[in-house]
């Protein structure tokens, strides 16, 4: 055996002696030319580490394309429903948007909570499937209530698909690779809202306003099926699964900790910025500003730009200030809230008053890249400081929080219109930036005392020291003797098994998880 191991050494020093033998000649003016040549390369390496996000990401692009199909031509679902002037902002905009997210958080409550007792990809499958068919159902509608109807039904499967689709990231990467893979898939998924826009801003001016909730509807079905045909659980979920306490323990115990209340409270405080630029900030450029709807989609874009290269950024930065200070992540949440804050306080105030297009797009650009950083570093911090039974029933409250800001959000939001008029009433909703950045700060005093990353790495350590392998059949199995015989533990070690080599694993294992280890009978077969 250490024969072996010597020549593995050997074997792997000289792998690296000529590894620095070939670098040392790539250090040539040519080599930033490579470089340019290899990011293609390296961009489908990065997709394809995380091909197995595609399916929940993919899931979450088309519930999220839903969502700015009607906002984007307001004036035009208003005509025909015979809404004028405020009400249209009231009825569409407020209305709307509460029952859209007051059904997606009752559902988000139920679905976290099953996402913690039954499997969740299938809780995924399900949502998307409900989704799918509340979107196409939209293309159909006749009158307003049939319209609500559709766009509860569409928010109560995004309420539900959230909680169960980070439960499943949770289960999938271990804490230091979180931020990242959050990141990912929310680069991915935030092509949804500019898809959306995309197709409502052309397609429904050409079209009309129900050829893309058609269109989007019917992909939305067909990714349900392919859910359910596809999609599995992660490795170790179900076992966890079946170690569950009660809800109310669970809920209980999740929210005694400071830093999963800050980050409930920062995103329904951060929610309502976001509501706003969803809801309003298409029609108000394309009316107030005279851009028209192609010309305020366009600045949406610049938008969605931003927000592709900030979410994508800001999880990979996450993910090195963590390794460094868990601190600095909430830093970082807390600069960008506030910096993304100023230009779209800007944008709102220069639109249809003194701005010119170009400028809009410059700060709709850089509000996107700054605005989305918080929030895919606020869920890996999440999912670091709750345990891995309970992700779904926190993910579901925590989603709760989000819908609450952004269901009442532009409800008050549209209640100030009459007395303030679009442009004072918009400004002010961004301003709730402001507290949301405050809680991100309060969140660096909490989170080196909450996180739980360190402890869930060691449990996941003793669980592979409590397996083994079974030298004949090469099967795993528990470490249990011929003939074991069960009997209360005195200490951790037992003077009988002190001298053990293979006792000791097992009883740092038995320390980690908080199990009293089973003493055994020794036998010369064991």
């Amino acid at each position: 055996m250490s024969l072996e191991l010597s020549r593995h050494g050997e074997a792997n020093r000289s792998d690296n002696e000529l590894g620095k033998k070939d670098d040392t000649p790539s250090k040539s003016p040519g080599k930033s030319r490579g470089c340019c040549v290899s990011l293609p390369f390296l961009v489908l390496a990065e997709v394809h580490h995380h091909r197995k996000l595609l399916p929940l990401a993919l899931a979450q692009l088309l519930l999220l394309a839903d969502q700015p199909l009607l906002p984007a031509n307001m004036s035009q679902v208003a005509k025909e429903f015979h809404f004028d002037g405020p009400q249209r902002d009231e009825m569409l905009g407020g209305i709307v948007a509460i029952v859209f997210f007051s059904t997606g958080a009752l559902f988000s409550l139920v679905a976290g909570r099953l996402a913690d007792l039954m499997k969740r990809t299938t809780l995924v499958s399900f949502c998307m499937l409900i989704g799918g068919a509340g979107t196409f159902a939209n293309s159909r509608v006749q009158h307003f209530g049939a319209l609500l109807l559709c766009r509860g039904a569409v928010g109560a499967a995004l309420g539900g698909l959230l909680p169960a689709s980070f439960a499943i990231v949770g289960d999938m990467y271990p804490a230091e690779e979180r931020p990242h893979a959050i990141a990912m898939m929310a680069v991915i998924s935030g092509l949804g809202p500019a898809l959306g826009q995309g197709l409502a801003g052309f397609l429904g001016s050409a079209a009309g306003w129900r050829a893309p909730f058609a269109l989007v509807g019917a992909a939305g079905l067909c990714m349900a099926l392919l859910l359910f045909a596809l999609q599995k659980e992660p490795r170790g979920a179900e076992q966890e699964l079946e170690e569950q306490k009660n809800y109310c323990g669970a809920l209980c115990s999740a929210l005694k900790k400071k830093t999963v209340i800050l980050t409930c409270l920062q995103g329904v405080f951060g929610c309502v910025p976001w509501a706003v630029i969803s809801t309003f900030l298409t029609d108000y450029l394309a009316t107030n500003a005279h851009l028209g709807v192609p010309g305020a989609t366009a600045v949406l874009f610049s938008f969605g730009i931003g927000c592709f290269a900030g979410t994508a950024c800001g999880g990979k930065l996450g993910q090195h200030l963590y390794k460094r200070d868990k601190r600095l992540q909430a830093w970082l949440m807390a600069i960008t809230v506030w910096g993304g804050m100023v230009p779209f306080f800007i944008l709102f105030s220069a639109a249809g008053a003194w701005g010119h297009p170009w400028l809009f797009h410059f700060l709709a650009l850089l509000g996107g890249l700054l605005a989305p950083v918080a929030g895919g570093n606020a869920k890996a911090i999440l999912l670091n400081t709750v345990q891995t039974k309970s992700r779904g029933t926190v993910f579901g409250v925590y989603n709760i929080m989000d819908d609450l800001g952004k269901g009442l959000g532009p409800a008050l939001v549209s209640s100030w219109v009459r007395p303030l008029g679009r442009r004072s009433s918009f400004m002010l909703g961004i301003l709730f930036w402001l507290p949301c950045g405050l809680f991100c700060w309060m969140m660096t005093r909490t989170v080196l005392r909450d996180d739980l990353s360190e402890i869930q790495a060691e449990e996941a350590v003793a669980r592979e020291a409590l397996t083994v392998k079974d030298p004949e059949t090469n099967e795993k199995g528990d470490w249990t003797s011929c003939e074991a015989t069960v009997s209360p533990p005195t200490s951790l070690y037992s003077s009988s098994m002190a001298d053990s080599p293979s006792s000791k694993p097992q009883a740092r294992a038995a320390a980690v998880l908080g199990r009293p280890m089973e003493e055994v009978s020794s036998c010369d077969e064991c």
